[in-house]
């Protein structure tokens, strides 16, 4: 049933830039890995997420689903595209405005991730697999 309600959403359409960086996020939180648990089991899936992150993501997007769908690849890009819109619009969906660290540290850190210091060091990890040293 879970494999149903996945596949009957919405795919969520990634710009060259977005794709760019989810690729990025997803080797620095997981080497690639859709089934890695971290942070002493407190983040699941590729995306590393969290249940709040999820429960943040999930209650006003409507993409529903639960929280260990979160290592189904294609569902944990969903759960982080809705965190994106919720608590980085701009940054995330417009083309000119679109800030790759913002996003980052975002996720990383939460709402306000952007801000503190300790995401610096995350951020620094995700240029690394960008292979570059300048925002996108």
């Amino acid at each position: 049933m879970i494999l149903y309600l996945l596949l009957a959403l919405p795919q969520v359409t990634l710009t060259p830039q977005q794709t760019e960086l989810v690729n990025a996020l997803i080797q620095v939180e997981s080497n690639g890995n859709d089934e890695a648990v971290g942070d002493n089991g407190n983040a699941i899936g590729c995306l590393q997420i969290w249940k709040i992150y999820h429960t943040d993501a999930i209650e006003r997007s409507g993409i529903g689903g639960s929280y260990k769908d979160c290592y189904n690849r294609d569902y944990a890009i969903k759960v982080f595209d809705a965190y994106m819109r919720r608590y980085a619009r701009e940054a995330w969906t417009d083309p000119k405005q679109f800030d790759a660290e913002k996003v980052a540290r975002i996720h990383n850190g939460g709402p306000k991730g952007y801000r503190k210091q300790a995401t610096l060091k995350y951020w620094k990890k995700v240029l690394t697999a960008l292979g570059r040293s300048a925002i996108l």
